[in-house]
C-alpha cells in the first residue's frame, strides 16, 4: 500500500517509508540467517523411558561462531510420527560466540515401542518477530520405550510366595550390603543412602545381596485372538496385559526372584540384575502380536492353537494368556497344570 501511494502521489517521504520498510525486510533476514550459522545441538537421553510417563530430556546447544552470538532460538525435536506442533522443544534467549548452553525439554511418549529421533529444528524470529527461519539439524537416533508397569496388588500369586514355603526367600537381615550404584526409576527411595548422595550430589542407593531364590517364569501369550470386539478394543486389552506384565516382572525381580520371559517366539534366560531387567523390558517393549493384522508385512500366520511355551519340567510358570471356552481356566494347550503357578488371564 505504501508503494502504490507513493508512485501514484510523488511523495518523497513515502518513498523514504517504503525504504526503510524494505531495509527493515533484507536486515531481519540477514540477522536470522547469522543468527542459525553454526549452531550445533546434542541430547542426553535418560537411561529408561516408560511410556505415558514424562521424562525430561537434556539438550546441548553451541555456538561454533566466534565473534557473533546467537539469540532468540526455539529449539524443537524432530520425532519421527509426530506432527510439527507436537514436536517437544526448549527456548534459548541467548548463545555467546564459543560458548554452550545447556537446557531440557519434557515429553511423554504415547506408547511402548521403539520410536526414532530424527534430529533438530532451530528456528528464530530475531529482530523483528517479522520471519521466522529454521534450519534442521540432523541427528538420527533409536529410543526404545518401556511398557508403563501395572500395579499388581491383589493377585493370589503374591500370597502363595509370602506365605513362608520354599519358592519364598529367607534373607534374614534383608539381604546383604553389596555395593553403591546411582538411582534409577522405580528403585525404593529407603534404599538411598542420603550421605553419600549428598557429598557426590546425585541420588546413590544401597544394593543388597539377596539370597538364592526359587527361578520363575513369566509366559505371555502375544496372540491377536478377539473374541466377538472390535480391533480397537481388544488392542487395548492386549496392551493392558503387556503394563501387566511388566508390573509382574517388576515385583518379582524387586524381591530377589531370578525371572525368564517366555513368549510366542522366544524365550530369554534367567535373570534378577537391573541389566536383566532392561532386557525383558526391551522385550516387551519391541513385542508384536501374532496375527496382528496391522504388521505389514505380517509377522507370521497364525500358530497352530496346540503350540505350547518352550518350557523345561524345572519351570515355575506365571501364565498371562486368553481364557479357555469357560472364560477362566487357563488353556491346556499352552502348558501343563503341574508347572503353573498362577494364571492371569487375558481381558
Amino acid at each position: 500500500m505504501v508503494s502504490i501511494a507513493a508512485f501514484n502521489t510523488g511523495n518523497n517521504p513515502l518513498y523514504l517509508l517504503l525504504g526503510m520498510l524494505l531495509s527493515l525486510i533484507l536486515i531481519s533476514g540477514t540477522l536470522s540467517d547469522i543468527t542459525l550459522k553454526d549452531l550445533e545441538v546434542s541430547r542426553q537421553l535418560p537411561s529408561r523411558i516408560f511410556a505415558g510417563q514424562p521424562v525430561l530430556v537434556g539438550l546441548t546447544l553451541v555456538n561454533r561462531k566466534r565473534r557473533l552470538p546467537s539469540f532468540s532460538l526455539q529449539v524443537s525435536e524432530r520425532i519421527e510420527g509426530l506432527r510439527r506442533e507436537d514436536w517437544p522443544s526448549s527456548y534459548v534467549l541467548r548463545v555467546d560466540p564459543g560458548a554452550k548452553v545447556d537446557t531440557f525439554y519434557q515429553h511423554t511418549f504415547s506408547k511402548r515401542g521403539v520410536w526414532q529421533l530424527q534430529g533438530f529444528e532451530v528456528a528464530t524470529s530475531f529482530p523483528f518477530e517479522l520471519f521466522r527461519k529454521a534450519v534442521e539439524i540432523r541427528d538420527p537416533q533409536t529410543v526404545i520405550v518401556f511398557p508403563r508397569p501395572a500395579s499388581v496388588q491383589g493377585l493370589a500369586l503374591w500370597d502363595q510366595l509370602s506365605s513362608g514355603n520354599q519358592l519364598r526367600p529367607q534373607p534374614g537381615r534383608e539381604g546383604d550390603y553389596l555395593s553403591l550404584r546411582p538411582y534409577r526409576p522405580h528403585d525404593d527411595v529407603r534404599s538411598v543412602h542420603w550421605k553419600i548422595s549428598a557429598k557426590r550430589d546425585q541420588l546413590i542407593v544401597r544394593e543388597l545381596e539377596r539370597p538364592r531364590a526359587q527361578a520363575i517364569t513369566l509366559c505371555f501369550e502375544n496372540r491377536w485372538q478377539p473374541q466377538k470386539e472390535r480391533p480397537e478394543i481388544h488392542r487395548d486389552k492386549l496392551e493392558r496385559a503387556v503394563e501387566r506384565c511388566a508390573g509382574i516382572l517388576f515385583y518379582l525381580m524387586r524381591e530377589g526372584y531370578p525371572v525368564a520371559l517366555v513368549t510366542l517366539q522366544e524365550r530369554t534366560p534367567f535373570g534378577s540384575d537391573l541389566a536383566h531387567q532392561d532386557h525383558l523390558l526391551t522385550v516387551l517393549a519391541r513385542l508384536t502380536f501374532v496375527g496382528d493384522p496391522q504388521l505389514s508385512p505380517p509377522l507370521e500366520r497364525e500358530p497352530d492353537p496346540s503350540v505350547k511355551f518352550d518350557l523345561t519340567p524345572q519351570d515355575r510358570c506365571v501364565l498371562l494368556a486368553h481364557p479357555d471356552q469357560d472364560g477362566e481356566s487357563a488353556p491346556a494347550h499352552l502348558i501343563h497344570t503341574g508347572s503353573l503357578l498362577q494364571f492371569i488371564p487375558i481381558e
